[in-house]
């Protein structure tokens, strides 16, 4: 049996449960101190916070990349062409930047040499097919066309737009050339397919700079700014057209005009419509 007297601390033992005579405190005043009159826990509010962002989907959602890798390569590709152009084919470049806004450029142009047969319209219309392909292919993904054409890979797409647009440029060339065989008029039509290819080039050029803010920022703006300048391209392309086919002074205006409308605008209201009509 426990004769002396026990030291305890209050924070062990309930004090007024003890008799008196059986304990005493401890000469620790510090520890007493604490023990007994040690302050009341205060709730304090957690310094990690729920975040405000609201369930969408409670099933796993399939990650789908921002932009896919071969859209970079495309792009890389035709910067690594202009910087070749620029490098080897300075001279040429200028007289085809200039040939639209001058009639002395575009006739160094055609004296130097057939632009039809050169390496740098290759390359050149390899930039145009391209920067047009992808400007179409944006205009679809924007607008969710290629859903209903159940296209399930972007770039198989992107081969479609290519093969349509060398088709139908194959096609467009290959009437006029038989409608210069058969009116007579070779040398004009060849000015005036040069007229083409010199507005594509320029149209492919100016398209690439912003194709790469429409593509990386997904703006409208800037798709709407190649639309633009696609429109100011082929107004000014039809204004010169009309103008080469002037100098034909056998056919009369109005012939002329029918023949323009039927060539160049005829097929992009087709193309229109049928957009239009199944996929919008």
């Amino acid at each position: 049996m426990q004769t002396a007297e026990t030291t305890i601390n209050s924070d062990t033992v309930n004090l007024s449960d003890l008799r008196p005579g059986y304990f005493k405190f401890s000469t620790d005043s510090t520890a007493d101190f604490q023990s007994i009159l040690s302050p009341s826990s205060k709730h304090l509010g957690s310094f990690f916070t729920s975040h405000q962002l609201k369930v969408k989907h409670i099933q796993p959602v399939q990650f789908n990349q921002y932009q896919p890798d071969w859209i970079l390569g495309l792009l890389l590709l035709c910067f690594i062409v202009v910087a070749w152009v620029q490098v080897y084919y300075r001279r040429r470049l200028r007289q085809i930047l200039m040939a639209p806004f001058s009639k002395r450029f575009l006739n160094q142009l055609i004296r130097d040499g057939d632009l039809f047969s050169e390496r740098i319209s290759l390359a050149m219309g390899l930039i145009y097919v391209i920067s047009i392909s992808l400007f179409l292919y944006e205009l679809t993904e924007s607008v969710n066309v290629s859903s209903s054409l159940k296209l399930s890979q972007g770039y198989t797409l992107f081969l479609v737009m290519c093969i349509f647009l060398l088709v139908y440029w194959l096609i467009k060339i290959v009437a006029m050339r038989f409608l210069s065989f058969i009116f007579k008029t070779r040398q004009t039509s060849k000015e005036y397919i040069l007229n083409i290819l010199i507005f594509n080039i320029l149209t492919g050029i100016f398209f690439l700079p912003f194709l790469v803010f429409a593509i990386y920022l997904k703006c409208v703006i800037f798709l709407w700014v190649c639309t633009i300048i696609f429109c100011l391209f082929f107004l000014f392309r039809l204004i010169r057209g009309f103008l080469i086919g002037i100098s034909i002074t056998k056919f009369s205006y109005l012939f002329l005009f029918v023949y323009l409308c039927s060539l160049e605008l005829l097929p992009l209201i087709v193309l229109l419509k049928i957009v239009l009509k199944y996929y919008l």
